[in-house]
């Protein structure tokens, strides 16, 4: 499946996701969006709302060993050990979080996982979802250039930096009210790359 949303608030990409898990439908999804709007925040939320588990796999820190597993010698036969954070059961959604931060070799290993539901003698439990998030190259994130077969399987969905959405966040978490008021008056401040900086403003900062 190829089909692409780009103009998705953080509001709207919470209510697309929950979605997908009431219908229980199990499309390989790609989110996209600039660094700190709070994607896998997003996601978390989601599990924890619809009690499921979670689990966050940053694949920009991780070898290809550490998704595919060990080999182990077992009868004269090499066998894939797979990672224990990995799920074995259950339902939940499987987060392949910075998923094109990752090198070329990774992202292999992570495309048998998204698209054969499995890597080794893994197998991804019916139960599970398996999402992916990314930033885009326009965001300044050193990113790599995701493979196409990849890319065609995939749901694409852009979330765009949103104020009402953060507002309604905000006020929900009690974050501090003259946050809040001062995003009001200049809300352009909401997320503001600047690649002079090492530090700018965005929700999660």
């Amino acid at each position: 499946m190829n089909s692409e949303r780009s103009d998705l608030t953080p509001s709207d990409l919470k209510a697309y996701l929950d979605n997908l898990i009431r219908k229980n439908l199990q499309i390989s999804t790609m989110i996209w969006g600039p660094p700190g709007i709070g994607k896998s925040s997003i996601v978390g939320q989601i599990a924890q709302e619809n009690d499921i588990d979670f689990v966050d796999v940053r694949l920009s820190q991780l070898a290809p060993t550490d998704l595919r597993g060990l080999p182990v010698a077992e009868d004269g036969i090499s066998k894939w050990y797979p990672p224990e954070f990995l799920p074995r059961d259950g339902k939940g959604i499987l987060f392949l979080d910075e998923l094109n931060m990752a090198p070329p070799a990774m992202q292999g290993v992570a495309q048998q996982l998204i698209l054969a539901r499995k890597v080794g003698s893994y197998v991804v439990p019916s139960g599970w979802f398996v999402w992916a998030a990314g930033n885009r190259k326009e965001d300044r994130a050193a990113v790599f250039d995701m493979p196409t077969p990849l890319a065609n399987r995939f749901l694409h969905l852009e979330a765009q930096p949103d104020f009402d959405s953060f507002k309604a966040y905000a006020l929900e978490t009690g974050v501090h009210e003259q946050i809040i008021a001062f995003l009001s008056f200049r809300p352009t401040l909401l997320h503001k790359i600047d690649p002079q900086q090492p530090a700018w403003p965005s929700p999660r900062s």
